[in-house]
């Protein structure tokens, strides 16, 4: 066979050398086999062309297909005829809604609850069918009542604090010193209700009780008052409560809670004592009694010893509407006898008296609760903002937890962030610590006292730093 003719010959666009026995499907320039790219069983010159193509064809068939089907009669019909049927069916579900909330018939085997309100910081999703360490003993579940109000009964762990929801709403709160609570003349304002009771120990620990399903015989009660405690307003600060030292010195406050666990208490002490370096230190009676080794070290060490309470009880009801209202059950004997019990323990173990300064368990108080304080010779210490390092967060799937290093380089970017810096700061941790290995938050001390440091901060416990009169 005779060799073609070279000028009938086609080269590549890319290599003018090379034969091309191809042209591109999109844009039918000449390639050569190795310029070739094949895809969806079409040769192109390139993945741009491929690309394009694919775009250009999917535009096609969607331009052929609303020409042809989409603008049927039909398709204009059963789309109207969708609308008008959904709008028949919110209709109908907003006038028959309590019908899928509550079922008598699921008592036993679920209950399917009312959607959960916004009750402030309680932002957990409600287990409804949870066995925990609460439980509501009465009424049953199931129970067919008579009146519009009633009473609610139960057990919980002692100096628990116990919120009672009533169909998904927070409803009534109360400390229980003895284990047990009972909420009198609950209303009920619905022919089937859902009650549910949730308790928060004095370790942050939060669980729910089984739901109990109840309904109403007669008519239901008439939407009663709030019944929940009202909040006591903030004195002016910082008449009985510190939240920041003199911001004209460049000073800073490293303040320690100590509540049951003292894990890190060594290491924190250690890199202290290096750096001769005073703290404030707020313990518990409990951690008191569990290590009066560390204790005595502490005071030895001449740290600054606030009280953090007996047995670190919720005070306000804060945890479970998010508002600072006294618990019914804590008074100004209960406070006194907390900080009391706290003290002494203390004064047996250290030798010496505690200073005149304490800190509320959670962060908890309101204007009533400083001034008993106050009167029982205690001036409040908080933490000022945006300088809690967030250490109490173990869990690393939680959004508030913070690493080691996040949390150095947020404290350090904040006093590099304005004049005032970290000037008289009071910075919180913890002298425990559920975290582990490098999470640990005591490990990123050491960095944080040294590049302070060498940004001219010192360093001061509460009694020896200038505090706002």
């Amino acid at each position: 066979m005779a060799e073609a003719h070279p000028a009938s010959r086609q080269f590549c666009f890319r290599h003018p050398t090379r034969a091309a026995k191809r042209r591109c499907y999109h844009c039918k320039r000449p390639v050569c086999p190795r310029c070739q790219v094949k895809t969806e069983g079409h040769i192109f010159c390139s993945q741009h062309c491929a690309k394009r193509h694919a775009r250009l064809r999917w535009r096609g068939n969607w331009a052929r297909l609303n020409k042809t089907a989409l603008q049927g009669w039909w398709v204009k019909g059963a789309t109207l005829l969708g609308l008008l049927a959904a709008g028949g069916l919110a209709i109908w579900l907003s006038a028959n809604f309590d019908r899928f909330l509550f079922a008598p018939s699921s008592y036993e085997t679920g209950i399917s609850p009312p959607k959960k309100r916004d009750t402030g910081l309680d932002r957990e999703k409600m287990n409804w069918e949870s066995e925990g360490p609460v439980a509501i003993t009465s009424p049953a579940s199931g129970a067919v009542l008579a009146g519009g109000t009633i009473v609610v009964e139960g057990t919980a762990p002692r100096e628990a604090m116990v919120g009672l929801y009533l169909n998904g709403r927070p409803k009534a709160v109360e400390l229980v010193p003895e284990g047990r609570f009972r909420f009198e003349g609950v209303a009920l304002g619905e022919r089937q209700n859902i009650l549910q009771a949730r308790f928060f120990d004095n370790r942050g620990n939060s669980s729910f009780s089984k739901a109990v399903a109840v309904s109403l015989k007669g008519p239901a009660a008439a939407p009663p008052a709030a019944s929940l405690p009202e909040a006591e307003p903030l004195p002016p600060a910082p008449a009985l409560n510190i939240v920041r030292a003199d911001t004209s010195r460049r000073e800073v406050l490293l303040t320690f809670d100590g509540g049951s666990d003292d894990n890190a208490t060594a290491s924190i002490l250690d890199t202290l004592k290096e750096h001769n370096i005073h703290a404030t230190v707020f313990l518990t009676g409990e951690y008191i009694q569990r290590y009066p080794e560390m204790v005595r070290r502490i005071a030895a060490e001449g740290h600054a010893v606030g009280n953090h309470t007996a047995t670190h009880p919720h005070l306000t009801s804060f945890s479970f509407d998010g508002r600072q209202a006294t618990l019914p059950g804590v008074t100004k004997e209960f406070l006194s006898a907390q900080l009391g019990r706290a003290a002494a323990l203390f004064s047996a173990v250290a030798g010496r008296p505690m200073d005149p300064f304490w800190r509320a368990p959670f962060g908890e108080y309101n204007g009533q609760i400083l001034k008993w304080a106050a009167d029982a010779g205690y001036r409040h210490v908080y933490w000022s903002p945006r300088m809690d390092t967030l250490d109490w967060v173990s869990d690393a799937s939680n959004p508030l937890f913070r690493s080691p290093d996040q949390m150095l380089a947020k404290l350090l970017k904040q006093a590099q962030g304005s004049p005032e810096g970290l000037n008289g700061g009071i910075i919180l941790m913890h002298l425990g610590t559920e975290r582990e290995g490098e999470n640990r938050a005591d490990t990123m001390l050491e960095g944080l006292i040294t590049q302070l440091a060498g940004e001219g901060y010192s360093f001061a416990s509460v009694k020896e730093a200038s505090l706002p009169k």
